[in-house]
Order: C-alpha cells, then sequence, then structure tokens
C-alpha cells in the first residue's frame, strides 16, 4: 500500500514539474510581430525592411526595456549566417509597448529566428515574399546556443501595426548569406577533435615513457 500511494506521489510529482514551465508567466509577453517596407513599395535586392515586434507586459509594473534584439537564424528553413537585427522602444501606451529594427534581407524567404525582451525569448517568422511575420510561442533556446527547444502551447498571431518612422531606428549591418559548408555545419567539432587528438598523442607519449622507465627500473 505504501509503494502504491508513493508511486502516485512521484507520478503527480512529475506531472506537476512538466507543466510547471508551460505555465510560467511571462513578464514580458509578445502579441505578435510585422514587417513593412519603409518607403511603402514592394521589397527589391538591397533594400532593408523593418521588423516590429507587439509586446505586453506580463508582470504589473516591469518596466520595459528601451532595447532589445532579434535574432534570424534560417532561411526557407536552411541554415545562414545569423542577421542580428537591434530593437528600439518606438512607443508604448499602458501595458503594451512597440519596438522596431531595420534589417537587410538575403533574398525573398522565409526567415525564422528568436527575439528576445528581458529574460524572456520567443520564435518568430518573418516572410518577406508576402511582407507578413507571425510571433510563436515562448521557448527556451537561445541564439548561437545549441539546446533542446521547449514552447509554450500559444497561438500564432500576426498584427497589425502603424508605419514606423524609420529616421531613427537602429539598424543590422549588412550580411553575405553563408551556404552549408562542411566547416560551416560542423562548427567547433573540428576543433573538438583536434584537441582530443592532441591529449590522446600526450597521454599515449607518457604512458610509453613510464613503461620505459618502469623496464628499466625492473633490470
Amino acid at each position: 500500500m505504501r509503494r502504491l500511494v508513493l508511486a502516485i506521489a512521484i507520478s503527480l510529482f512529475s506531472i506537476a514539474s512538466f507543466a510547471a514551465p508551460a505555465a510560467a508567466k511571462c513578464a514580458i509577453c509578445l502579441d505578435g510581430m510585422s514587417v513593412q517596407n519603409p518607403d511603402g513599395q514592394p521589397w527589391s535586392q538591397g533594400k532593408p525592411v523593418t521588423l516590429v515586434a507587439s509586446v505586453r507586459r506580463g508582470t504589473p509594473g516591469i518596466t520595459l526595456p528601451s532595447e532589445s534584439i532579434a535574432v534570424i537564424m534560417q532561411a526557407d528553413r536552411e541554415r545562414t549566417k545569423c542577421i542580428n537585427v537591434p530593437l528600439k522602444l518606438v512607443s508604448q501606451s499602458g501595458d503594451g509597448g512597440l519596438y522596431a529594427g531595420l534589417f537587410y534581407p538575403y533574398r525573398p524567404a522565409i526567415y525564422t529566428g528568436l527575439v528576445q525582451f528581458g529574460g524572456s525569448t520567443f520564435e518568430m517568422t518573418v516572410d518577406t515574399n508576402t511582407m507578413t511575420a507571425i510571433a510563436g510561442g515562448e521557448t527556451t533556446a537561445q541564439p548561437g546556443v545549441v539546446t533542446t527547444v521547449v514552447t509554450a502551447p500559444v497561438a500564432i498571431t500576426s498584427v497589425a501595426t502603424p508605419v514606423i518612422n524609420t529616421k531613427d531606428l537602429p539598424a543590422a549591418p549588412r550580411e553575405e548569406p553563408v551556404g552549408e559548408t562542411l566547416s560551416y555545419t560542423l562548427g567547433n567539432v573540428p576543433l573538438i577533435v583536434l584537441a582530443l587528438g592532441f591529449w590522446s598523442f600526450i597521454g599515449l607519449v607518457l604512458m610509453a615513457r613510464q613503461a620505459r622507465n618502469g623496464a628499466k627500473a625492473a633490470r
């Protein structure tokens, strides 16, 4: 009987622990994303676009940071050189606020990445083909860090935002796309292999020296 009660208690604890991250409340929540052409014309190669994020306070009284960042990591589901898009708080009203920043797309494509506000990180998708953007759920993923992504269940939203004046907006530097080369895909793996090989060689040298010293002592 005790074992049965203990098993039930452990099961309930596990379920509660699993559900806790999804139920956690974001301090600053992402309501939606939009993308705009500064000149109002269809996008063409070499022109910047305006990335706009609509947020709200999840924790009453929390201060909205004056700046934030979005990181674009994929184009049409293929890894590419990251575009770090600086975002500036351009307006706020009540518990809501708008952030905006400029970046130069590599080509007409669907771009995916992450956007951060304070300690909260969210998924995002930007489509320069249709000039639309959507905001995904909060995630544990971090830019530049390989980790298991845990996304809170949330409705995918697209928001309509007023046209943002781009005069004083921060802009991401122009980046050249990087193809899926072997070195780019492997990342730090070659360095790790070289380090392991080096220390393995040192270990073999030390073992051989100890064996020679042992043979001399035996004589």
